[in-house]
């Protein structure tokens, strides 16, 4: 699988036993699947609910402490030496965080989500009464808005610090926190420990979206050639993303990548401004207009709301649950993040990844969720009844092929979400990839063979989790697990970013630097 020139760069002592520790976890998912679950189930409620408080307290303080070093003294401190140019236009930067944290699932969720709160309301609303209605794209604006990015934003910061500020060319995560664990424990179990699940998340995390974009597009295949969605199918789907992705890595990150995620982000956009165009577009307009209201004037009691005195489990299930997923992806979507800004200022990092990633989101869910709302509540489109008796994936496709010229949009529509998820693919696959690598070159760019190595790696994960049917609920379940050990980490590599920074500028005003 490995080969010698590859072994040389490879980390191998870190690679080994991250495949191995995710492989077992999936082994005992499908041979022993009724204890895994019970086990990883009984870890999720602990997380969401007994702990729910510290997920909440830790994904708003990652927004408030990003707020704080944006717009303070250190906002202005250039990642790279002062020579440096930003390797990436802007608009291709903003494009490669947002293609990278949304993936396929955006557009799944922008439908999706509403019709789960229609049936299902949060703050005490009636299930389908007009009181519920307000909530429907607010809160899926929220979930997918500023303090998620945040947490995709916050790792970066101190990964890009690490590696375009103080010139560390390994980037095993251990080693960044060596501030805090002390340079004894990097190479230890502790170091050890920190890195493999660390990994693990971010290969649990891809796995599961990779399931729901396969299911999708497997349901819109079979909408058009009436191939049945099975596993055959979806395995022969995660086989070409594997392909697609290796061209697209042999291109390169400025030739491949980057050209990739402009293609996505634009022809996204299109499908966006056509469904706008063509659907009821007063409604999405004004819809969105008063989910902002709802969002702007709700913020914080939305932020802190655990509700433990009905304990509807609406917090516990949707955002403490989404906190504890993003949680999960610091490896991912800090080293990939961080990959691409070298040259910019810390304040670029952090607003353009929050402002860009929510508007975008934002955007898509007005206008994919307003479409889907509008057609539920006018009975137009019997959305519930198509989740109920096909499921989400299928009643998504039914969605898409309602809109004129229905077809041709339902191709487009399929393609786009192929080439989101190649986009995630390449963010999960380039991330792991520089964490395992000994060495990275001088544009912190891992060797082809090692990224070969992970795109088979990641796939085989990827596959195992289909082969396992119903037992993808566990690897969900470990996931926000693990997601909630992060916030530690999260906590650790703040104080080393803001140890590094006191050191590197002891004598810094408020004075641009």
């Amino acid at each position: 699988m490995i080969s010698k020139s590859t072994k040389s760069n490879l980390d191998s002592k870190l690679f080994w036993p991250a495949i191995i520790f995710t492989f077992l976890i999936l082994g005992f998912a499908v041979f022993l699947p009724e204890k895994t679950l019970q086990v990883a189930s009984a870890g999720q409620k602990w997380v969401t609910y007994d702990m729910g408080w510290l997920v909440q307290m830790g994904a708003l303080g990652a927004f408030l402490f990003l707020l704080w070093l944006a717009l303070g003294k250190y906002g202005n401190v250039k990642l790279g030496d002062k020579g440096d140019k930003p390797e990436f236009s802007n608009a291709t930067y903003a494009f490669l965080m947002f293609t990278a944290g949304v993936g396929a699932s955006l557009i799944y969720w922008a439908m999706g989500e509403p019709m789960y709160y229609l049936q299902a309301p949060p703050m005490f609303a009636k299930a389908g009464s007009v009181e519920a209605t307000q909530w429907l794209t607010t809160y899926a604006i929220y979930h997918w808005g500023p303090i998620a990015w945040a947490i995709y934003c916050l790792p970066a910061v101190p990964f890009a610090y690490y590696l375009h500020k103080r010139k560390n060319r390994n980037l095993r995560l251990s080693a960044l926190c060596s501030e805090v664990i002390g340079e004894k424990n990097v190479n230890s179990w502790i170091g050890y420990t920190i890195n493999i699940i660390a990994i693990f998340g971010t290969l649990g995390a891809f796995s599961t979206s990779m399931g729901f974009t396969v299911d999708l597009l497997g349901a819109g295949i079979n909408k058009i050639f009436g191939i049945s969605n099975n596993i055959y199918l979806q395995v022969g789907i995660v086989l070409a993303f594997v392909f697609f992705y290796s061209f697209v890595m042999l291109a390169g990150m400025k030739k491949g990548v980057a050209k990739l995620s402009n293609i996505c982000v634009y022809t996204a956009l299109a499908l966006g401004g056509f469904v706008l165009l063509v659907g009821p577009t007063r409604f999405i307009v004004s819809y969105f207009v008063d989910s902002l209201g709802v969002l702007s004037t709700n913020f914080f009691r939305m932020s802190l709301w655990s509700d433990p005195v009905q304990k509807s489990g609406f917090p516990q299930s949707w955002t403490m649950y989404y906190w504890a997923w993003y949680f999960a992806y610091l490896v991912m979507m800090g080293l990939f993040l961080a990959r691409i800004s070298k040259g910019r200022t810390i304040k670029q990092l952090i607003l353009t990844c929050i402002t860009s990633g929510a508007a975008g989101c934002a955007f898509f869910i007005a206008i994919f969720g307003g479409y889907a709302v509008n057609g539920q509540l006018t009975g137009e489109l019997p959305i519930i009844e198509w989740m109920n008796t096909m499921g989400a994936s299928s009643a998504i496709i039914e969605m898409i092929s309602s809109l004129p010229l229905g077809p041709i949009i339902l191709v487009i529509f399929l393609i786009v979400e192929f080439f989101l998820m190649s986009t995630t693919m390449t963010s999960a696959t380039v991330a792991v990839s520089m964490m395992t690598t000994k060495e990275l070159d001088a544009d912190a760019e891992p060797n082809v063979k090692v990224r070969m190595a992970w795109t088979v790696g990641v796939a085989a994960v990827s596959m195992a989790a289909f082969f396992m049917g119903g037992s993808i609920n566990t690897i969900k379940s470990m996931c926000v697990l693990v997601g909630f050990p992060m916030i530690i980490l999260y906590i650790i590599m703040s104080v080393c970013l803001i140890k590094w920074l006191k050191q590197d500028y002891p004598h810094l005003n408020n004075t641009e630097i």
